[in-house]
Formats: structure tokens, sequence, C-alpha cells
């Protein structure tokens, strides 16, 4: 309400006009004798009652200070800058010689591994409290547990655990959780006092948390799973504790995580508890057994966030557009907004990922949630650069650049950077998009932004190529992925661009070996390393990749290395019929038409719609 809220900052406002003009020293000016007396013929309030008013409010300022400043401290650790926030605390603690600030600058100092600041603040502490209060002794015990080691054994929890209040609580255990991760043997050594206390406080998440997390650590698997078990009751909406542990958990003994499910039955727990069921059967590689469970889970729960994962896993298999429609319909329709925007963004981005942008377009015209609103700049950007070519995508781009957030659930303004970059590639002016993709490249290298040069130097080898100037292309890649040694895109690039140098084949072909290691399910490495194979006179080996590449993700250029390959190995009827396949298919046909002519293939016109 309008009144209430201005009644509020109207205070706020006088208490901080208060702090300012009392701590420039303005109670000490003195008034014009004339003034003076007029005052003190109309004052209610003796100089001493003045006095202390004034001594009040430039506390109560004092006091708001102080606070809008942890309050910073505590934004700042939000957003990730920790160094920020832990420099505010310590000045604070500087400022106020206070043992709740010096409490917390510990906490914080300690969970981000700072010990040496840890130490210093600690130091600090005695020298204000040189007789140790609870919290004191509570921080100088945690100081000893998460220093390298230190009380590994955690004696004298449960004595801590005792004076301590359910905040308190909830922190330490988060920290025994940090120690158990960090610090080799301390889940073997200190499990059963973690159960114990954990089942003592079973009423707090994050006692659950602790007791899984060195569960796991010390491998003992029932143990862990009824830990989870109390944690599933107990956070019913994973929160980035209860996130962290499941995560930890999949990494280091996933054999808990998939006790966990097979002894729980997920029906009768929340439906986010659910989706990380389905969720574990995909990362575990098991698709089908996901989607039967999640058709299970359906039938008892019909819910937004279910369908959204069924629209998921069935586009992971492949299923035609109605299936995914339909899921991602129901999620639609029985949805918050929130849940609204996500199916209709899931639902664009599968259609990105099949680039089918017609349809991408449908299901963007459907989001209005404003959590998704840059997310759904992004991508029609990227269905601009695809539909209307770079200069609608450039347009499209200024829009989203205005729009107050420029962070999404999905994308970033890396994202959006890299769209521009793209957009640029497709202007028919190449003259104009090298100038263009020339600009970014030097603002980017003035801010030493490393992964986004790199990029912008792989988009602009594109360009160079189309110019036919090789040597800049070959030195643009190569620069890229100095910049970024594990970019299996811009490896394969690179490799790709070397195999037409007969000098440098070993060299490209290594290079693709490297890129298949990092991401062996990538389309365009499969092609890339199979056209190796098969310059390096190795048809056989060659085959596998390309049909690989060709069947997940079919293009002129893959068909027209397969086809190649088909030939060699003398089935030349099954080469033909995939150089057909390539006359509908969308994609730049170049390298296909030169086969077909190279080859005295002459193929009709296509008479049907083009294949996207």
């Amino acid at each position: 309400m309008l009144p209430a809220r201005f009644t509020i900052l109207s205070v706020l406002a006088a208490a901080l006009l208060a702090g300012q003009a009392y701590a420039a020293g303005a109670a000490d000016v003195e008034l014009p004798k004339e003034v003076g007396k007029v005052l003190r013929k109309h004052r209610r309030y003796s100089e001493e009652e003045i006095k202390n008013e004034r001594a009040r409010l430039a506390a109560v300022g004092e006091r708001v200070n102080r606070v809008f400043t942890l309050l910073g401290g505590e934004t700042a650790l939000q957003k990730g800058q920790a160094g920020t926030a832990l420099a505010t605390y310590m000045l604070m603690l500087e400022r106020t010689k206070s043992p709740e600030v010096a409490e917390r600058a510990l906490e914080m100092a300690v969970s981000l591994n700072a010990f040496e600041q840890a130490e210093m603040i600690y130091q600090k502490w005695r020298q204000i409290e040189p007789i140790p209060g609870e919290a004191q002794k509570r921080a100088g015990w945690l100081r000893n547990v998460l220093r390298e080691g230190g009380n590994q054994h955690l004696d004298g929890l449960e004595e801590v655990l005792a004076q301590s209040d359910d905040v308190q609580k909830r922190r330490i255990f988060l920290l025994l959780v940090q120690a158990a991760v960090q610090q080799g043997g301390v889940a073997q050594k200190a499990s059963k006092a973690v159960r114990r206390a954990a089942l003592k406080y079973e009423h707090l998440p994050e006692a659950a948390v602790a007791d899984a997390v060195f569960g796991v650590q010390g491998r003992e698997k029932e143990k862990a799973i009824e830990a989870l078990q109390r944690l599933a009751k107990l956070d019913t909406e994973i929160l980035p504790p209860t996130l962290m542990t499941l995560r930890l958990t999949a990494r280091k003994y996933p054999e808990i995580l998939d006790g966990f499910f097979e002894q729980t039955d997920t029906q009768n727990l929340s439906a986010v508890w659910q989706e990380m069921e389905i969720m574990n059967l995909v990362s575990l590689r098991k698709p089908d057994d996901a989607y039967a469970r999640l058709n299970v889970l359906l039938e008892h729960n019909p819910n937004a966030n279910l369908y959204i994962q069924a629209a998921i896993l069935a586009a992971n298999r492949k299923e035609g557009a109605s299936v995914i429609d339909g899921y991602a319909e129901k999620a639609y329709g029985r949805g918050t907004g929130e849940q609204r925007g996500r199916a209709a963004m899931t639902a664009a981005m599968i259609y990105a990922d099949r680039r089918d942008y017609a349809k991408v377009r449908q299901w963007l015209k459907k989001v209005s949630a404003p959590e998704y609103l840059f997310d759904k700049g992004v991508l029609a950007a990227a269905a601009a650069a695809e539909l209307d070519g770079g200069r609608a995508a450039l347009r499209q781009i200024g829009r989203v650049r205005k729009l107050p957030e420029q962070q999404g659930r999905y994308f970033t303004a890396d994202n959006l950077s890299k769209i521009q970059m793209l957009a640029l590639s497709k202007l028919p002016d190449k003259r104009e998009a090298l100038i263009g993709l020339n600009n970014i490249i030097a603002k980017l290298s003035a801010a030493g932004s490393t992964e986004p040069l790199a990029e912008a130097l792989a988009q602009r080898s594109i360009i160079y190529e189309q110019f036919g100037k090789r040597g800049k292309m070959i030195a643009d890649l190569e620069t890229a992925l100095k910049l970024t040694p594990d970019n299996a895109q811009i490896m394969n690039n690179l490799g790709y661009s070397l195999l037409s140098d007969s000098k440098r084949l070993d060299e490209g072909f290594a290079l693709l070996q490297t890129a298949y290691q990092i991401n062996p399910d990538d389309t365009a490495v499969n092609d890339s390393i199979g056209w190796a194979y098969y310059l390096k006179g190795d048809a056989e080996s060659a085959l596998p990749y390309l049909r690989y590449s060709f069947e997940n993700d079919p293009e002129p250029e893959v068909a027209a290395h397969l086809g190649e390959v088909l030939w060699a190995l003398g089935e030349r009827d099954q080469a033909v019929d995939v150089w057909t396949q390539a006359a509908h298919l969308t994609g730049d046909k170049k390298i296909w038409r030169e086969t077909l002519k190279r080859y005295g293939i002459a193929l009709p016109e296509p008479s049907r719609k083009p294949r996207k």
C-alpha cells in the first residue's frame, strides 16, 4: 500500500539525513544570539534534552549506515562477489568491534576457504573479547575443525550444538559438510558423531544434508540413503544445499542415488523430487526407463513440471512434433505463469535444436512470463538469423539489449553476443560483416574476455574462408584454440580446415581425435573425423562416424562425405541414395554439388518440399 510505504521511506530518509548531518558536526553549529533567544522562548525542552535527542538521532543514523553496509556485504555474497562481501565484513568488524559481525565474518571466510583472513578475524575477535563468549567459543571450534589436520573427530560437537540456536545450528551443519568434502578422512572419523547430531536435530534439513554427505564420503550406502529419505521429507523444493548434496552423490557414488530412488516411492514425494528421479535416470543413460517411470508418475500426478520433463524426454527419443507439442501444451495448460513460460521456452529450444525455426517462433509467442523475456529475446534473435537474415537478427538483438535484465534462466549476455556474431556472418555484404566482427574483436581484446574473444575469432575465420583468405582463416582458428585449448568446436574447425593441406593432414587428424575424446556425441566432430579417416585411406574406419553424423544431423555436406565413402567401399546404390536424400535437405550444398559433379551423378530436381 502506497501510504504505508511512503511513511516507512520517510522515516528511513529522516534517519539517514540525521546521521549524515550530525556525522558532519552539524550539532556543534552555534545559532545567532537573536535567533537563539527566540528559539529558547518557544522551546518546550531543556538544553540537555535537546542534546540527548541529537545524540540519539546520530546513533540511529550510524546504526542505519551499519545495517546498510552489512546488507551490501550480504548482497555482494549473493551475487557471487565473495571478495567484496568478506572485505565489507572485515571493515565493519574494525569499525564496530561487534562479536556478531566477527562471527559472521569468520563463517564467511572459512566457507570461502580464506583461512588466512579467517585467522586474522579470529585474532581480532580475541582482542575485542579477551574472555570468550559462546559465539567466540563456537567459532573457535569451527576454526579448528575446518583447518587442515584440525579436530577431525569433531570432539565437542554435541556441546557446541546445544549452545546454539537453530540458525547457528544450520550454519554449523553446512560447515561440517564443507569439512567432509575438503578434508580426506574426516567423514570416516566423524560419521558416527554427525549421525547422532543429525538424528537429535532431525527437524533441520541441514542436519540431514550433513548426515547424507558424511555417508557418501564414507561410502556408507545404507546410512546415506536413510539420510536422503529424511531430507526428501524435510526439503520438498530441493534448496541449494540439498541440490549440492544430490550432485555430489551422483558424482562420487551414483549407486547411493540409484539406491535411494529404488528404495523410495517418489509418488509420495513432491514433484521436484520426482523430477530429480527422472533426471537421474537420464544422466545414467536410461532414457527408456526414465520415460516409462515418468508416465507412471504422470498417471498419479499430472504436474506441469513433469509434463515439461516428458517433452524433453520425447525430444531425446526423437519423437515427432505432435508428441512433443502434446506434452508441452499440457504443461502450458496446467501451469503457473512461470511454468507456462518454462514450458513454452522448453518447446522452443527443442525445435531450435531441430532447426525448425518456424516452430520456434510459434512457441515463443506463448512466452509472457517476465522471468523468461530475456531468453525469449535471445532465441527470437537466433530464429531471425536463420529465417530472415543477419539484418533482421541485428534489429532483434538491439531490442533485447534494451531490456532491463540482461540475464535469463537459460541464456546470458554472452549467448546474445554469440548470436550477434552469427548475425554479422549472415549479412549479404561480407565486408560489413568483417568490419562488425573486427570491432567486436577489438573490444573483447581490450577487455581481456578470453572465451568470447575465441568465439569471435572463430566466427571471423568463416568470413575469411568466404573471402578465400585461407591463411587468415587458419591464423584466427589457431589463436582461438590457444585462448581456449579445450574447446572441442574450435578444435574441430581447425582440424577440419587442416585436412585440405596434405602437409598438415596428420596434425589436423590429431586435433580431431582430441575433439572426439572431449565430445564424442557431436555430429560435426563425427563428420570431421570420419572424413579424416577417409582422406588417410581408411574408408572402413570412416563409415561409422559418418553414418552417425548423417543419421543424427542430416546435412548436405555430411551426405556428400558419407556418399563418397560408401562409393569407395563399393556400395554405389547406397551412395546415390544418400546423395538423393541430400537434394531435399536445407543448408549449404556447395560441397554436395561438387561431389556429384566429380562422380558424374545427375539427380532430378527435388519435387517435394525441402526437409528442414
